[in-house]
């Protein structure tokens, strides 16, 4: 039920952000949603939504404050779907259990264009560049985007780099300018006086800093809710442990083979990484039940990489996850670990190596 109110909410928001305005009806998975709640209440004996207005701003408290029993869904008390009258990570990620049909369809069709094109022109510098910007740059001014598009390797992909990104919104836009994110390079948008501006992030390594603040009026680009979720938030933490192992001298290869994987590392029998960025790790058990990421052929080992925010939000992360899924467990071919724990055991693996 969550999942489909979710999922709901995420194609109301969409209608939204698109048009400007709502017009009824409102999305099946949205009433279909609010029909389900209002029979559970009422086998709970508790006050049900009204509608669907009432069940939207009950969509914006934490599940912890909900009458509504919600003991077998995987949720934490203080996690809500709707924060500012936007979808949460926590809404994404259930909207995505429950397969956002429309989300997914536009982030693989655009991210399958842009594998297709890259690889028959055998270019996978292009691919990695393409990754990389929608990572380092969810927020992007429009001259910066046209330079970066001069590139070689973006300008193979430069319809599909335009198609990723949509203008910024009116809400974003006080006395002509538009403030960013230090922390994450995304945007910042206000809350409901006006006054107090936050990062729509909820991954974002340094929310409370401050960016750089554009001038609305020479057009600023955001990245799609989708690719921010799916691509940027997990985008951070491959890009960070590529680094450090870079900085090892370990060879590193991001999204090989056209995103066999995330991560590649050693030339002979390699070991490779799937990084995730999921904000819960019951949601994220549910996930990888439904679809564990295939081993490349010749893998030696395979991880699921579980960034340090995450662990750090949550410090019985990975037992969770186990727990909730034996497939990643111990002794399995893939193995559940947090970003620290691949980082050490990659590099004392190269330090036997190079004994």
């Amino acid at each position: 039920m969550l999942a489909q109110l979710a999922s709901g909410i995420i194609d109301y928001a969409q209608q939204i952000t698109a048009g400007g305005s709502f017009r009824l009806p409102y999305p099946a998975n949205l009433q279909l949603a609010l029909d389900r709640l209002t029979l559970l209440a009422w086998q709970q004996g508790v006050p049900a939504p009204t509608g669907v207005v009432d069940l939207l701003q009950l969509a914006e408290q934490p599940f912890s404050d909900w009458k509504i029993s919600l003991v077998d869904a995987d949720v934490d008390p203080d996690e809500s779907l709707l924060a500012y009258g936007r979808p949460t990570v926590t809404c994404e990620e259930l909207g995505s259990l429950r397969s956002d049909v429309e989300g997914e369809i536009r982030e693989n069709a655009l991210m399958r264009a842009v594998m297709d094109k890259a690889r028959a022109a055998d270019a996978p510098g292009s691919y990695v560049a393409f990754r990389e910007l929608l990572i380092r740059h969810p927020a992007i001014t429009a001259l910066d985007l046209d330079t970066r598009l001069a590139e070689p390797d973006l300008a193979l992909l430069a319809s599909e780099v335009r198609d990723a990104y949509r203008p910024a919104p009116p809400e974003a836009i006080a006395d002509g300018m538009v403030r960013t994110c230090r922390g994450c390079n995304g945007l910042r948008l206000p809350l409901d006086d006006d006054r107090t501006w936050v990062c729509q992030d909820e991954t974002c390594p340094a929310p409370g800093t401050a960016g750089v603040d554009h001038p609305a009026a020479e057009g600023v680009w955001w990245l799609r809710r989708e690719l921010r979720t799916f691509i940027t938030s997990p985008g951070r933490a491959e890009l960070r442990i590529a680094d450090t192992l870079t900085g090892l001298t370990v060879p590193v290869r991001l999204w090989p083979d056209f995103d066999a994987c995330d991560i590649a590392v050693f030339d002979e029998r390699p070991w490779v990484a799937d990084i995730k960025a999921w904000r819960n790790p019951l949601r994220l058990a549910h996930r990888l039940r439904q679809r564990l990421f295939t081993v490349p052929a010749g893998a030696e080992k395979a991880f699921v990489v579980i960034g340090k925010e995450q662990v750090q939000a949550h410090p019985r992360y990975l037992e969770r996850l186990r727990k909730a899924c034996p497939e990643v467990r111990r002794g399995q071919r893939v193995v559940a670990v947090s970003e620290a724990e691949f980082v050490r055991t990659v590099r004392e693996r190269a330090e036997v190596s190079a004994a």
